[in-house]
C-alpha cells in the first residue's frame, strides 16, 4: 500500500501471542450465533443523477459518442439483481436505420436499442446481470452511434443528440450481506461507502463516558467510520453497555438493542470484563483491537477498543482512526506505539500555500493525452484565510504536446471556476513539444478555498470542406503532470465570522491539521449529546480527509488557545457560551438579511477572491432611507430546529455553536446537518435548519472581526480597501504637497535669478 509522504504513519504492533485461542474464541462466537438467514436488501430504485452526481440529462452529441456512471458495490454484499430502468429522448432528424443506443457495463454490451426519429421517446427496462456487478466500482456506460444522413455528414452536426433523463432513469439494485469471518485488514471492506444494505453502525461505552479520556476516544472511534465512509455521512448511535444474556464473544451483553447494527465497543479491560468473553479479555495487555462476528448476527462484526487504562483505550481508538494506516490480516492486534505524521499548518485537504511551484501530479492529475472532446479538471484548493494585493498574479507553467495539421484557430482555453480566464494558441502545424509555456491568472480570481481549474481544447482540422474526409486522430494534446502551479506571495488574514467558509474548509479548527488548534466542548454528557458531538467529530475529519487526534474534546474548560466548537442544548450551556453569540434564543435580537451582502447563502458563485474579501471587510453604510437589509428583531425561540452561530469568544477565539431546546433534538439535528444538502448550505453567522424543510435559513446579526497577520505592504493595500477616502486624503495631501512645495521653489529661483531685473 503505497502512501503519499504527508500520509505516512508508523504503528508498532504486536499481534497476540495466542492467535488459536483467539481463533477458538471466534469459532465459539460462530457456533453460538443462531443461523439466521442473511435479511434481503431491496433498495430503492437510483436515480442515475444520484449515482453520477448530475444536474440535468446525459448528453451525447455527435456521430459517435460515449458516457459512464459509476455502480458501486460492496465487498460485504452479494449482488442478486440489478434492473435499469432506462428514459432517453433523441432528435427527431436521425437515420433510424443507422442509429443506435448501446448500454455497456463493465465493457460489455448488455443491450441495444434503435433510435427512431419517428419514436423519439425511449423507455426500457434492462436486466443487468449480477455476475457482472463485482465488488468495488463498476462502469455503466451509454454509447450511442447517430447519423442524419447517408452522405457528406458532418460528425458534429447540432441535429445528432440522444439525452438519457437521468433523474427518470433508475438503477435497482438487490443484494444480500455475506456471513462474515472479520479481520482487521478488512475494515475499509466492513465500513464501506458502497453498500447498500441498511447500514448502522453504535459506538458502546463500557461505562459512560466521564473524562476527556473517554470522550476522546469516542470522538476517534467516529472519526475512524467517518473516514472510511469517505463521502457519506456517519449518522453513529450512541449508548452504554446493556448487561444480559448474550453470546459468543458477549456473553454478559444485551444486544436487542443493537440489533441490525455493527458495534464499537471501546473501555478498560476491567471495565469490559462483565460483558467479554473471558479468552478475550485475558489477550488484552495493552492498547488493543479485536474483531468478531456479532453473535446475534453472523453477517455483522463487533469491534473491540480497549486497554489497561483510558490511556491506552485511546491509543488504540487513535489507531482505529487513521484509517490510511494498513492493518494485519489477523483478529486481534496489540499496539505498543503509534508515530504519527507531522503535516504542516493548511496542509490538509490538498491545500496548496507558499510560492513554491506545485506540479499537477500533487493536485492528483496524471499525465493525460486530449481529444477535442475531453477536458482536465484540476481541483485548486487555496487557504481559506488568503489575501493578496489585488495585482497578484497565478502563473501556470505547462508542459505539453500538441498534434501537427491541425488549423491555427485550435487552441487550449483556461477556464477558472467555469468562467474563461486565458487562451494558448495551438498553431504550429508540424505539432510542437512546448516546456515552460506560462500563463498568469489574477489571484482575485480565485476563490478563497475551493476551486477548479479546467483545460478545454478545441481542436480544429486543417481541412474540413464539404464531403470530404475530416481526419481528426491527430487532434491530440498531451499535458503533463510535471506542469505546475505557483501562488504569489500571500498573507494569512480573513475576516469572521464566516459558516460557510467553515462549511467548506473547517477554518480557523484545521489549520493545524491534527486538530491542535481545536476544543470541541460538551454542554452535557447524556448519549444525544455525545452521538450529535462525536458525528459532528467525524463530519470535520472527514471533511479534511485526516484525524483530528490531537483535537480537545470535554466537557469542562477549553485550553487557552484553542478555537471553540461548543455543542449542546439551549437549557444545558453555560451562561458564559453565550457571550458575545448574536442569538440566544428567548431573547430578543436583530438578524438582518441582505441580499447584496457577502452571506454566503447570497454570494454570488463567480465572485473572485479580492471582491468578494473586499465587500466583507469594506462595511459600506448605505445611504439613509435606503435600508439594505430585512431586518428583523424578535425573542424567537427554538422548536424542532438546530441553531448553528459563529462569533468572538470572550478571550478573543473563534467560537462555532451547536443547539437546539433539548438533547434529543440536538441529536437529530446533528444527523440531518452532516448531510451534504444542509452542511454546504450553511451561511452567513447563524443558519437555522427547521426539521420540517429541506433548506437552511442564514442571515448575519453580529459583529465582523479580523484573524491573522499582514505584512507592512498589505496591511496599507488593506486598510485602503477599508477607508477609500484615506486615499483620496492621502492624494490630495500630496498634490498640496507638490504645489507648496513647487511655489516655494519657484520663489527661490525667482530670487535668486530675477530680484535685481528691470521690466
Amino acid at each position: 500500500m503505497t502512501l503519499p509522504n504527508f500520509l505516512r504513519a508508523v504503528v508498532c504492533a504486536c499481534f497476540a501471542a495466542t492467535a488459536g485461542h483467539a481463533s477458538a474464541a471466534q469459532a465459539n462466537t460462530a457456533a453460538a450465533a443462531p443461523q439466521a438467514v442473511a435479511a434481503k436488501a431491496m433498495v430503492e430504485p437510483v436515480p442515475l443523477a444520484t449515482l453520477g452526481n448530475l444536474s440535468g440529462p446525459l448528453r451525447l452529441g455527435g456521430e459517435s459518442n460515449s458516457r459512464a456512471l459509476s455502480i458501486p458495490v460492496s465487498a460485504r454484499e452479494q449482488v442478486r439483481s440489478a434492473t435499469l430502468h432506462l428514459v432517453a429522448t433523441n432528435s427527431v432528424s436521425l437515420l433510424s436505420d443507422r442509429s443506435e443506443l448501446a448500454v455497456r457495463v463493465n465493457d460489455r454490451t448488455i443491450a441495444q436499442m434503435q433510435l427512431s426519429s419517428r419514436q423519439p421517446e425511449l423507455t426500457a427496462d434492462i436486466r443487468v446481470p449480477p455476475e457482472l456487478l463485482r465488488p468495488g466500482y463498476n462502469s455503466l456506460a451509454f454509447a450511442v452511434a447517430q447519423h442524419s444522413t447517408e452522405n457528406c455528414e458532418d460528425p458534429n452536426s447540432p441535429e445528432l443528440w440522444t439525452e438519457v433523463d437521468t433523474s427518470a432513469s433508475t438503477l435497482q439494485i438487490q443484494t444480500e450481506l455475506k456471513p462474515i469471518a472479520p479481520v482487521l485488514g478488512d475494515l475499509d471492506d466492513l465500513i464501506d461507502p458502497k453498500q447498500e444494505h441498511g447500514r448502522s453502525i453504535a459506538i458502546v461505552a463500557a461505562t459512560h463516558p466521564q473524562n476527556d479520556h473517554q470522550l476522546e476516544s469516542g470522538a476517534l472511534l467516529a472519526q475512524g467510520v467517518a473516514l472510511r465512509l469517505r463521502y457519506l455521512a456517519a449518522n453513529l448511535r450512541v449508548q452504554d453497555v446493556r448487561p444480559g444474556a448474550g453470546s459468543g464473544v458477549l456473553p454478559g451483553m444485551a444486544l436487542a438493542s443493537l440489533s441490525g447494527s455493527d458495534v464499537l465497543l471501546f473501555g478498560t479491560r476491567d471495565a469490559l470484563r462483565p460483558v467479554l468473553d473471558p479468552h478475550v479479555a485475558a489477550h488484552i495487555e495493552g492498547a488493543f483491537l479485536g474483531i468478531y462476528p456479532k453473535p446475534d448476527d453472523p453477517h455483522r462484526f463487533v469491534l473491540v477498543v480497549s486497554g489497561l487504562d483510558d490511556a491506552q483505550v485511546e491509543l488504540a481508538a487513535r489507531t482505529f482512526a487513521h484509517s490510511e494506516l494498513p492493518q494485519p490480516r489477523r483478529n486481534e492486534m496489540t499496539v505498543t506505539a503509534l508515530d504519527e505524521a507531522r503535516i504542516a499548518r493548511y496542509a490538509a485537504h490538498h491545500v496548496i500555500s507558499g510560492t513554491q511551484p506545485h506540479p499537477f501530479k500533487e493536485l492528483g492529475f496524471t499525465s493525460r493525452t486530449l481529444s477535442g472532446a475531453d477536458h482536465i479538471d484540476l481541483d485548486v484548493m487555496l487557504p481559506a484565510d488568503i489575501y493578496a494585493p489585488e495585482d497578484a498574479q497565478v502563473t501556470l507553467d505547462l508542459n505539453f504536446t500538441e498534434g501537427a495539421k491541425m488549423r491555427q484557430d485550435s487552441v487550449l482555453n483556461v477556464y477558472l471556476n467555469n468562467r474563461f480566464e486565458q487562451v494558448i494558441a495551438l498553431d504550429q502545424q508540424q505539432g510542437a513539444v512546448l516546456r515552460h509555456y506560462r500563463v498568469s491568472i489574477p489571484l482575485r480570481s480565485f476563490r478563497s478555498g475551493p476551486n477548479v481549474l479546467s483545460l478545454r481544447p478545441v481542436l480544429v482540422p486543417l481541412l474540413s470542406d464539404h464531403c470530404m474526409l475530416r481526419e481528426t486522430r491527430n487532434l491530440l494534446l498531451t499535458v503533463f503532470d510535471d506542469s505546475s502551479l505557483k501562488l504569489p506571495p500571500a498573507s494569512h488574514f480573513t475576516t469572521l465570522p464566516d459558516l460557510r467558509r467553515f462549511a467548506q474548509s473547517e477554518f480557523p479548527y484545521t489549520v493545524n491539521p491534527d486538530g491542535a488548534g481545536l476544543a470541541l466542548q460538551l454542554a452535557a454528557r447524556d448519549d444525544d449529546t455525545l452521538s450529535a458531538a462525536w458525528n459532528l467529530m467525524g463530519k470535520l475529519a472527514q471533511k479534511q480527509g485526516w484525524p483530528l487526534t490531537a483535537a480537545q474534546v470535554t466537557a469542562g474548560a477549553v485550553e487557552s488557545g484553542r478555537q471553540a466548537i461548543l455543542v449542546g442544548s439551549v437549557g444545558a450551556l453555560s451562561h458564559v457560551a453565550w457571550q458575545g453569540a448574536p442569538w440566544v434564543p428567548g431573547h430578543v435580537t436583530t438578524v438582518a438579511y441582505n441580499p447584496d451582502s457577502d452571506s454566503p447563502a447570497d454570494e454570488k458563485e463567480d465572485a473572485g477572491l479580492w471582491q468578494s474579501l473586499r465587500s466583507r471587510i469594506a462595511g459600506a453604510k448605505p445611504a439613509a432611507g435606503e435600508p439594505s437589509a430585512s431586518v428583523l428583531s424578535a425573542d424567537t425561540a427554538l422548536s424542532r430546529q438546530l441553531l448553528v452561530m459563529q462569533y468572538q469568544g470572550s478571550t478573543g477565539n473563534t467560537v462555532t455553536i451547536f443547539t437546539a431546546s433539548n438533547a434529543a433534538e440536538l441529536g437529530e439535528g446533528i444527523e440531518r446537518l452532516i448531510e451534504p444538502n444542509y452542511w454546504d448550505n450553511l451561511g452567513g453567522d447563524v443558519s437555522l435548519m427547521s426539521f420540517d424543510r429541506p433548506d437552511l435559513w442564514t442571515g448575519r446579526s453580529g459583529a465582523s472581526y479580523h484573524i491573522g497577520g499582514l505584512t507592512a505592504y498589505d496591511r496599507l493595500g488593506f486598510e485602503l480597501s477599508r477607508h477609500p477616502w484615506w486615499g483620496y486624503v492621502a492624494l490630495i495631501g500630496l498634490l498640496a504637497s507638490l504645489a507648496v512645495l513647487s511655489t516655494v521653489l519657484l520663489r527661490r529661483y525667482y530670487r535668486k535669478h530675477h530680484a535685481g531685473s528691470q521690466d
